[in-house]
């Protein structure tokens, strides 16, 4: 039987060092968070190009002029193409070209147009669809997403302080909130920028996670109940032992769908599923070593006092 409880100071330890690490690149190397359309406002635009002209070749275009785009393909018998061009690179593609932003959403389309035109040789008629993205819309989207993430953490505490004790409400509050520090610190050290399914993982990761403790809980409650003639920390080992066959196998299974979507080419979850497989491994970490024992260490020190 692997003694779990005896590493519960080292497992802590390790995922303050590494969340406070995550957090050091994101604001100090990297300079904050990525910035996205959905967050940070720009322009969208679908355009259909030449059969020839390829999604890399876009990007390397882009990327000589120093544009930070997005480039999703969404059609690929019609070269159909997304792209999404955050406010810095409008503004600079409106300097290249002398437009004034002031002049309203048109002519953002008849700068990317003009910007385009002379070396993509695209038409007019190419670009099929144009919507603009403020700061103002971005900023209530980030608003909506820190309230549904704390009401859920809110939610779930009610929750288990009324189905288990207080001790166990704190140990899976704790560790959800490692799971959300943890996953925004991978999100910004690698610079994986910020979006709406991005929101919807990170919730999706709350519930996985939230569902993998209860279980580990549910156990160690019944073995407690079962007044086995051991110690508290004794019996957590014993349940996480039992219960770690039935962890292993959700998180191959979910980790399988995750990668297919990976593999399977849906480029616009690219982020999504990366996201989502990250979470999955720090949701399986938590519930074994964080949330187990932090209710070890709430019940001794409750004992002692």
């Amino acid at each position: 039987m692997i003694q779990f409880s005896k590493y519960k100071y080292i497992s802590i330890s390790i995922s303050i060092v590494l969340i406070v690490c995550g957090f050091f690149i994101t604001f100090f190397v990297n300079n904050g968070f990525a910035h996205s359309l959905d967050f940070n406002g720009g322009l969208r635009t679908i355009i259909k190009m030449d059969a020839e002209m390829s999604r890399k070749k876009l990007e390397d275009y882009f990327k000589s002029k120093k544009i930070d785009v997005v480039i999703i393909q969404l059609n690929e018998k019609n070269n159909t193409y997304q792209i999404d061009i955050g406010l810095e690179g409008v503004a600079s593609i409106n300097k290249m070209n002398s437009v004034e932003n002031s002049a309203g959403a048109n002519t953002y389309v008849d700068s990317l147009f003009l910007f385009m035109q002379s070396e993509l040789k695209v038409k007019r008629e190419d670009i099929l669809s144009s919507s603009q993205v403020g700061a103002v819309i971005g900023d209530e989207l980030a608003e909506t997403g820190v309230v549904l993430l704390l009401s859920t953490i809110l939610i779930i505490l009610l929750y288990l302080s009324f189905r288990f004790q207080f001790k166990y409400a704190l140990g899976a509050s704790v560790a959800l909130l490692h799971d959300l520090f943890f996953t925004l610190a991978i999100i910004g050290a690698f610079q994986i920028k910020p979006s709406v399914p991005l929101i919807a993982a990170l919730l999706t990761i709350l519930g996985y996670s939230i569902n993998d403790t209860i279980v580990v809980f549910d156990r160690i409650r019944e073995n407690v109940e079962g007044k086995l003639q051991e110690t508290f920390s004794s019996i957590i080992d014993v349940s996480i032992n039992q219960t770690l066959g039935r962890t292993i196998n959700t998180s191959v299974a979910t980790l399988i769908s995750l990668v297919a979507i990976i593999f399977g080419g849906a480029v616009e979850l690219y982020d999504f599923a990366i996201v989502l497989i990250a979470g999955i491994f720090v949701g399986t970490y938590s519930s074994i070593f964080i949330a187990a024992p932090v209710i070890e260490i709430y019940d001794n020190v409750r004992r002692k006092s």
